[in-house]
């Protein structure tokens, strides 16, 4: 999608949400007025079938009223909230109209002073039959109580999916940029060392003076074989780290020794970065062994311990610390180097990700050492922790169960 068309997209279902809301909105209220009507039209309609009771017509059709049998009118309208289904407190009046304030001349019933009332009229000059209820505001919001939690559920769920598919989305482009990314960087690295392989056998082929001089000859060889070894470190790394298979596949368990593993990965890297002068700080404890699958777990201290090189100053120093403690053995491997930001230490272990020092400190990789260090880890019953500031180099601590997962 291109970012126009999902800008587009943002923004309409975000005006459909806003819209959303104001039509629940606007629904609610009319619900509100609706059911508040119908209460008060509900409490007209007692009095004044109450009032026609109360009251004896003339023959002139005038109105008597019998004002000394006001529990009567109280009764009567009792009987009419029952038979409405009205459950509330009441309160009568009787007022007169003589004067130009109307003047209580009888009440009857209890009504709570503290609460909002709501009162109803009928007038009969010179008298006024007033019915006093209880305001029926909580009663309507307590009705419409689970309509309304209803409604802020669905927008609430509603706003939630958006929102994780926006981050779908953002992700979504953000593993396409780093796959272009990681696409740009395995061309160029895989082209350095091939053209220069290519380089030095197209000079022995064709330069029979190289071929003829033993110390120019074995030069050329030299470069070309290391060339060649990088190039197949390069593709067992992609390999190794890339695979999707390695998620399902079975571990070949058996006791490894720690000490001569991480010795033999500290002599492998020592070779490969022999120009770096590695200050080494190996501890481990005597019989530090662990039930793994030797290949992998060899494969995941090689890329940490390949990482702490690489991200590390000229003359790098690489302390490696292995211990028991109760059912689990920890590796601790620190180095000196430029340190990881805090902000990408949820990232540093997925796939394809790397991080961009402020300093523009660049090495070459793809972005899998890491990931594929933490799946050998998890895969055995245990993990990583990363401890890291920029500037002062990070740690990493393998946590692994001592006897198989």
């Amino acid at each position: 999608m291109k970012e126009s068309s999902f800008k587009i997209a943002a923004l309409v279902v975000v005006l459909s949400l806003v819209l959303l809301v104001a039509i629940e909105a606007v629904w609610s209220v009319r619900t509100y007025r609706n059911m508040r009507d119908s209460y008060e039209l509900q409490i007209c309609s007692v009095l004044e079938e109450a009032a026609w009771r109360y009251t004896t017509p003339t023959i002139n059709d005038n109105v008597s009223i019998n004002i000394g049998n006001i529990s009567r009118f109280e009764a009567l309208v009792g009987e009419g909230l029952r038979a409405a289904g009205l459950d509330t407190d009441y309160r009568v009046e009787v007022l007169s109209t003589t004067d130009s304030e109307p003047i209580v001349l009888m009440a009857m019933g209890d009504i709570d002073p503290t609460r909002r009332v709501i009162s109803v009229d009928k007038h009969l000059n010179p008298l006024i039959l007033r019915l006093k209820v209880h305001d029926p505001h909580a009663t309507i919001l307590s009705r419409m109580c689970w309509i309304v939690v209803l409604q802020i559920l669905s927008v609430l769920l509603l706003t939630v999916t958006f929102i994780y598919l926006l981050r779908t989305i953002f992700r979504a482009k953000e593993v396409d940029r780093i796959r272009r990314d990681l696409t740009h960087n395995i061309t160029h690295e895989l082209k350095t060392p091939i053209a220069a392989a290519h380089a030095a056998t197209e000079a022995l082929r064709t330069m029979p003076a190289i071929v003829e001089d033993r110390d120019t000859r074995n030069d050329y060889l030299d470069m070309a074989l290391k060339e060649l070894h990088r190039l197949d470190d390069m593709v067992e790394e992609i390999l190794r780290s890339a695979t999707e298979e390695f998620a399902t596949a079975e571990l070949r368990l058996e006791k490894c020794d720690l000490r001569d593993m991480l010795h033999a990965v500290c002599d492998t890297l020592q070779l490969r970065y022999a120009a770096r002068n590695i200050e080494w700080r190996v501890d481990i404890s005597s019989d530090c062994s662990v039930v793994a699958d030797s290949f992998h777990l060899k494969g995941a201290l090689t890329a940490i311990i390949d990482n702490a090189i690489k991200y590390s100053p000229e003359s790098p120093i690489v302390a490696i610390r292995a211990s028991i403690e109760r059912a689990f053995v920890y590796v601790d491997i620190e180095d000196n180097g430029i340190g990881i930001p805090r902000s990408e230490h949820r990232h540093v272990f997925e796939k394809f990700h790397r991080v961009r020092p402020a300093d523009g400190y660049t090495t070459s990789g793809y972005g899998v050492g890491l990931y594929y260090a933490r799946s050998v880890a998890r895969r055995h019953g245990g993990d990583i922790t990363l401890y890291s500031a920029v500037g002062r180099g990070s740690r990493f601590r393998i946590r692994l169960p001592r006897y198989g997962k």
